[in-house]
């Protein structure tokens, strides 16, 4: 009798084993490893980026890699970093390309090892992602727009400073402002250069453009360099207020620049809720549920007054 109580228990302990290894490693599986890449891993943008990433694989109980290249330029390290994820066997991916042409090919090789991308704050010319979750740029773009030929009263010469050559999102802004400023037939776009997202490279193309045209009377910045790099330039040929400048994302020195009046107008978009967003909707398809294609996250427009207000909101 001893003997078989001791077989029985011995049984049982051993189901009992084999099935909570069983429950842990279904709860191991099931802890999905969702990979962020952003165009570079510096700059106030991405870190609210990756703080929204943050937040949502907290709240939905997933594992977060959040990687990217030191600089929105190096397409190259942005493609082996994707590389390495697909060899890694992550289950999602989202990516804002640094080139929407660039990173088809690895996006595409991503979906056909059955890993779901999505783009968020850029687009890939792609339509085997899944989706897109970022601003509407081209509705940016014109918004951009609209403001500076109001700032410039419908009249005067522009310089467009874009970010980095390739990236779809900027595409679509300068697509989306020169496509408002074409109804306006007393303002002129003298030059369209890039800074490479470089702030001193801005710099030097709006010093150059100011003494090239010393009636310049706006100015666009179409990623986080650009304003600040302009209103810099403006500010040491003591333009301050007659070359208008309207810009992209409230970075620290954008919103210092803002508040003084340099800087007339910034286009905020909202980076924490793409990383957010991007994170839960990769778990919801990892689920197998529908996601939406298309989702805008919207802007907002700062104004100097405003922006004084939330510098003096910012903790010291």
């Amino acid at each position: 009798m001893g003997l078989r109580l001791t077989l029985v228990l011995s049984a049982f302990f051993g189901l009992m084993f084999a099935f909570v290894s069983l429950t842990t490693s279904q709860a191991r599986k099931n802890q999905w490893q969702i990979a962020i890449v952003p165009k570079a891993l510096t700059g106030e943008y991405w870190v609210r980026c990756k703080k929204g990433s943050e937040a949502a694989a907290k709240q939905f109980g997933v594992k977060l890699t959040f990687v990217g290249p030191s600089a929105e330029t190096d397409v190259d390290k942005q493609i082996d970093i994707v590389e390495n994820l697909i060899t890694r066997g992550v289950h999602a991916i989202g990516i804002s390309p640094c080139d929407g042409k660039a990173l088809v090919p690895v996006i595409e090789k991503a979906v056909s090892k059955g890993i779901p991308v999505v783009t968020l704050d850029s687009d890939a010319k792609t339509d085997k992602r899944l989706a897109y979750i970022g601003t509407d740029n081209e509705k940016a773009g014109e918004l951009a727009a609209k403001e500076l030929a109001k700032l410039m009263n419908g009249r005067g010469k522009v310089l467009i400073i874009q970010g980095v050559p390739g990236a779809e999102n900027l595409m679509q802004r300068v697509k989306g402002f020169r496509r408002v400023l074409a109804k306006y037939p007393r303002i002129e776009i003298v030059s369209e250069q890039a800074c490479q997202s470089d702030l001193t490279r801005a710099l030097e193309i709006a010093e150059n453009a100011l003494r090239a045209h010393s009636d310049l009377g706006g100015i666009f910045g179409v990623n986080a360099y650009g304003a600040p790099g302009a209103a810099q330039a403006v500010k040491e040929a003591g333009k301050t207020g007659e070359v208008k400048i309207v810009g992209f994302d409230a970075i620290p020195t954008t919103l210092k620049y803002c508040a003084e009046g340099v800087v007339q107008a910034i286009v905020e978009q909202r980076p924490y809720r793409m990383g957010y967003l991007a994170v839960r909707y990769l778990k919801e398809a990892l689920e197998g549920k529908k996601i939406p294609k298309m989702v805008d996250t919207g802007v907002d427009i700062i104004t100097s007054e405003q922006a004084k207000k939330m510098l003096l909101s910012k903790p010291k």
